[in-house]
């Protein structure tokens, strides 16, 4: 078992919609996943997947009230999914520190830990206890800074550092400036692909909603070099070069298919 907290410096950068996509693509390439949302104040990870406000959640499981695979639910694709709640009451309850008591309560192959942004007790304590921390950010100047900060605590707490995801990246995203402003690699680079804001519209994973889709693939890719699974990763033509154009496709065609397959 792998536990991975997925954290960010600051909100709306796409870590939910990692931790969602992530996992998902995990589930559907045959690994066991679970996801769970830690992020008590503000958790819409079920929401993303789907998934109602039924049943007991993270909140529940860290006040003791019930356990962690008592808590589980089935998601998409055979994903697992923990969920948090939205009662202001159940955040008073819950208790931070029953977080490695509810992993520890798991059994699955990868565990991707949905943390919340900022710097609070609810937000630290993933970093603590898990075996490595995947950071998410855009390339922009703002979220790095918050994101290395956010490194900083891992850093304080001795946890691996596992990489970096870059969402929302363009051809014009420097991932290598990324990389040096953080000091840890690139794991993946996530293209601003409209598919994945349609996609948690409609609560389903990208391998669902857009399985074709350029940022669908580079979440598989990301799931294929966590686990070294290559079978995760889309499938190529050939040698992975761009194929040739066909018979009336236009040059404008070509430039198109050559980002989309740039930004794998």
């Amino acid at each position: 078992m792998r536990v991975y907290a997925v954290a960010s410096g600051k909100g709306g950068v796409g870590k939910t919609t990692t931790v969602a996509n992530l996992g998902a693509a995990l589930a559907a390439g045959g690994h066991e996943t679970v996801v769970v949302d830690a992020d008590l104040g503000m958790g819409n990870l079920a929401g993303v997947l789907g998934l109602g406000d039924d049943g007991p959640t993270v909140h529940d499981v860290l006040a003791g009230r019930t356990t962690a695979t008592e808590t589980v639910r089935e998601g998409p694709v055979g994903l697992s999914v923990l969920p948090a709640s939205d009662d202001l009451e159940d955040f008073g309850a819950a208790n931070p520190t029953n977080l490695a008591t509810l992993l520890d309560g798991l059994d699955a192959e990868t565990i991707l830990v949905d943390t919340s942004a900022g710097l609070s007790h609810d937000s630290v304590e993933p970093l603590r206890v898990a075996d490595e921390v995947l950071l998410v950010s855009t390339p922009e100047g703002g979220a790095l800074g918050d994101t290395a900060k956010t490194r900083d605590v891992v850093d304080r707490f001795e946890t691996p550092v596992a990489g970096v995801v870059v969402t929302r990246a363009t051809p014009e995203t420097d991932v290598e400036t990324v990389r040096d402003r953080l000091g840890v690699p690139i794991r993946g680079s996530i293209p601003d692909d409209p598919a994945v804001s349609a996609a948690a519209e409609a609560g389903e994973p990208l391998v669902v909603a857009a399985p074709d889709a350029p940022a669908t693939d580079a979440y598989r890719r990301l799931a294929a070099d966590l686990t070294g699974d290559e079978s995760l990763a889309p499938a190529e033509d050939g040698d992975g070069a761009e194929p040739a154009a066909e018979d009336g496709e236009t040059d404008e065609d070509e430039r198109t298919g050559f980002l989309r397959w740039l930004l794998r």
